[in-house]
């Protein structure tokens, strides 16, 4: 009787067998049977999106062996039972996770691996990273650290088996507990103006800021090269190049900052810059600008875009030259993918970020966020913690 009241399931056959004198008798042994055999075979699949994979990997390695569990890592979701997620899961991600732990038969359990999976960590305040994966689909162990090393998952795979033991006995197997998500997802240092924060935070801060590495106080030095680096300036321009650049409408070359190049000559100088050897785009990098307002909230100034361009020439003695284009939200400016090849990813990743608008792009849609994310995350009006329902 006490084994028909702790058993986990029913089943026409196996009431049979418990209703048939000395048939019971086998019933035991089988149930204990099928228990070790769950336990002893969990097929993980593994969703290692970051740094926590490596140490997922070393736990299938001969110091920890994993296999002794008999654990499979499978790479197909129809034939595993338990999902290890090993590393950040940004906004984009989430919903494959969420498609693949679907696609996961019944029993399966989820392992939460690493800070990042379970509540963001470092990351928990961008705009991209889910904090924690809890808040979309189940979790049944969580393995803290960063990274928890091969012993801390192995622990918790043998926590797992206790949990999956308790389920086939048909006893509560108990939920594990984390903060409530207000105060995980809170950083460990409050930001300014954080009324939490501590004051003593921003003395240090503006101390902190205010030093060279190094050295004392910021002041004017002179550039001294580390040791065993050769300190060599990112942008050298000689009189040709400068030649070239006034004649594409730069007035002015400043010293510390890039030159200024109106927006309708831009594709043009970088044709021209490609003739002259500049043959790879290093770096296509984007800057918003809100409206300036006076006290009677009269505009003074437009809200307005700069994108910083930088190209170099390849090989030795290798020289890099910048430029900056400014424009108004609505002007847009012209893609450069005509020109280089490289501009395709880096201006749907300024697109993505902050909304820029490249005429003759082919293909300009989001490249790092879901296509359906409704705003321009790096913009100065948009708030860091944004929700982007259901993931954050």
């Amino acid at each position: 009787m006490a084994l028909e009241d702790n058993r986990s399931f029913t089943h026409p056959l196996y009431d049979f067998m418990l209703s048939v004198p000395g048939l019971s008798v086998a019933t035991a042994p089988i149930d204990q049977l099928l228990t070790w055999g769950l336990t002893n075979s969990l097929w993980i699949f593994p969703m290692a999106t970051s740094c926590c994979g490596i140490e997922f990997m070393a736990t299938a390695a001969s110091r920890v062996d994993i296999d002794r569990m008999g654990s499979i890592v499978r790479g197909t979701p129809r034939q595993a039972d338990v999902m290890v997620v090993a590393g950040t899961i940004t906004v984009k991600m989430a919903p494959r996770v969420k498609k693949l732990w679907d696609l996961m038969p019944e029993p399966k359990w989820c392992l939460a691996m690493g800070s990042c999976a379970i509540s963001g960590d470092f990351y928990r305040d961008l705009y991209p990273t889910v904090p924690g994966i809890d808040t979309f689909m189940p979790v049944d162990v969580y393995v803290p650290g960063c990274p928890p090393n091969p012993e801390a998952l192995m622990a918790g795979m043998l926590r797992l088996q206790e949990k999956v033991r308790l389920q086939r006995e048909g006893k509560w197997a108990p939920k594990e507990t984390r903060p409530e998500t207000a105060k995980m997802i809170m950083p460990a240092l409050r930001r300014i103006n954080d009324p939490t924060r501590d004051p003593k935070l921003d003395d240090a801060q503006t101390h902190s800021a205010m030093k060279v590495a190094g050295s004392g106080a910021l002041e004017e030095q002179p550039t001294q090269a580390r040791q065993g680096v050769r300190a060599e300036p990112i942008a050298k321009v000689d009189g040709d190049l400068e030649a070239l650049l006034r004649a594409h409408g730069v007035t002015e070359i400043p010293k510390d900052a890039p030159p200024l190049v109106p927006v309708e000559r831009h594709r043009e100088l970088a044709r021209a810059l490609k003739d002259r050897g500049f043959r790879q785009l290093v770096t296509v990098v984007a800057s918003h600008y809100l409206a300036k307002k006076d006290k009677a909230e009269v505009v003074t100034e437009p809200e307005y875009y700069e994108v910083a361009y930088a190209l170099r020439t390849p090989g030795r003695g290798s020289q890099v030259v910048m430029w900056r284009v400014r424009f108004t939200a609505l002007d847009g400016i012209d893609s450069l993918y005509g020109v280089f090849a490289g501009a395709d990813w880096q201006e749907r990743e300024q697109f993505d970020l902050f909304g820029v608008r490249f005429a003759g792009h082919p293909d300009l849609r989001r490249i790092l966020l879901p296509h359906d994310y409704s705003t321009f995350p790096l913009r100065r009006d948009h708030a860091s913690d944004a929700p982007c329902a259901p993931w954050r």
